[in-house]
Order: structure tokens, then sequence, then C-alpha cells
């Protein structure tokens, strides 16, 4: 069980398997990547060199108090690739992971990816006049600001996402065993990474992306992410190709791994 130590003494927890280029692997917000990735890391390791981690308070990494903002993960997930000298990789998150890809694409230095994946993510997590593609359809702004506290005072109430998460119901022995690999993570990194990850907006910033980009999307019933996102996305930047798989929701990974390992391999094979 490999840990790199990060600068300010945070360990990030982390392994790899396969062999051939990299890809490194983002997972959704308070899942371990051990856990999050279980019906894909086989698959996907068979045609590439698939490097997970797990992200500073997050799963089996160091929980640290202070900044548990994207742009400190971003910065993190810089120092981690650097350290292990990870270049020409295909970098790929999901939700949250999504979110701090493309603040790495914004802010850190971008010469060691050769390709950019986003799944089940939107730019802009919050509602707004101009825009129709929030989070679950609508998500105004004083909910979504107001929405760390709200997990504050009751983390169960992201219970809620976990089952809007799902295409079918969730079995409930299921939901208690991801509900026991979530609590790895402290409610009070949760509520401070959500404090963040709802206000940037990336729209405006989509269209200077020229990496190869593949977008993931779920096109199951998807409450979390009920509008056609990606597709917008895919028509504002210029290097993108667009996968829609109708075997499940937000968890399309989990939910429909066969097909989603071989969109995601076929994507890593030709980039």
């Amino acid at each position: 069980m490999p840990y790199f130590t990060l600068s300010d003494g945070v360990p990030l927890w982390y392994d790899v398997k396969g062999e051939g280029k990299p890809l490194v692997l983002l997972q959704g917000l308070q899942f371990p990547a051990g856990y999050f990735w279980q019906k894909n890391i086989d698959a996907l390791a068979a045609n590439s060199r698939v490097i997970m981690v797990d992200l500073r308070g997050q799963g089996l990494s160091g929980k640290p108090n202070g900044d548990h903002t994207v742009s400190k993960n971003a910065a993190d997930l810089a120092e981690f690739l650097t350290a292990l000298d990870i270049q020409d990789a295909l970098l790929f998150g999901v939700a949250f992971g999504g979110i701090v890809a493309l603040k790495y694409m914004q802010e850190q230095d971008t010469s060691r990816l050769r390709a950019l994946g986003l799944c089940e993510m939107s730019p802009r997590v919050m509602s707004a006049p101009d825009w129709e593609h929030p989070t679950f359809g609508d998500f105004p702004e004083e909910a979504a600001l107001n929405y760390g506290a709200g997990v504050r005072a009751d983390r169960s109430i992201l219970d809620g996402f976990l089952h809007a998460a799902f295409a079918e119901p969730i079995d409930p022995h299921l939901m208690a065993e991801m509900k026991t690999q979530m609590y790895l993570t402290p409610t009070e990194t949760v509520a401070a990474i959500i404090d963040d990850m709802v206000k940037p907006d990336y729209r405006e910033f989509l269209p200077s992306i020229t990496l190869p980009t593949v977008l993931v999307y779920g096109r199951g019933n998807n409450p979390v992410m009920p509008g056609r996102v990606g597709a917008w996305m895919a028509d504002r930047m210029s290097n993108a190709e667009l996968v829609e798989l109708d075997g499940g929701g937000h968890t399309i990974f989990w939910e429909d791994p066969a097909a989603f390992n071989a969109a995601l391999n076929a994507f890593a094979t030709k980039v």
C-alpha cells in the first residue's frame, strides 16, 4: 500500500496497476479510490498503467485540518505527478474528480498530460439565469452555498444524493457498505470541499482546452445530471468526443462497467 508524502507532510494513498501509457483516475467525493474503481481497475489496467490516488482528507490519505479547496487538490495532484515523474498521462475525473481535473488544467502545468477525460460533472454546479445544466437540473445559488453547512449539521442529507446517483433503487446492504466507505472521509472535510466546489464556473474556460478530451455521461435515469451537459460541453471544445451510455445514471462506471471500461479503453488506446 504505497504512500506519497506531500511537501506539507500530508500522505497521499495511491496504487498503480498495469503497464503502458499512464491513466490517472480521480474519483468522486468521499469514496476511497480502491473501492470506487473496483469494477473498472482490472479492465483498464489491461491496456494502461493505471494510477489511482486518494486526494488529501479523503479515503485512505491523510486527514489534515485546513485547506480543502479544489485549487489545493489540483496543486497536490501536480506535486504528485511530478514526484512520480508521470508523463504522457490521460487524466480522467468523475464528478468532483472532474472538477479537480479542470482546475488542474486551469492552474497547473499541463505538459505531463496527453489527454483529458471528464465524467458526470458540470462546468457550473450552481444554477444561473443563463445556465440550463446545473447539478440536479436546478441548484439555486443560496441552496448551493449553504449545502456544506447542511452537511455539517446532518451528514445524512448526503444519503439522498447517493440514492439519486443510481438509475435503479440501490440495495440497502450496498447502501450501508458504501456509507462505511464514505465515512472514511471526515464530515468537516466533505463540507469544506463542497463549500468550495460549488463556486467555480468553467464554462468560459472550456474552449481553451485543446487536449484530446473524452466526455462520458450516463443517460439512464439520472436526476443528478438530468440534461445533456456533456453534449453542451462537446459543442464548445475543439477536440472533444462525447460518449453517452444508456446503462446507468450518475454512477455509470458502476452500473454499466463493461460499456464504461470499453469506452475509456478505446479512447486511452488512440490518444
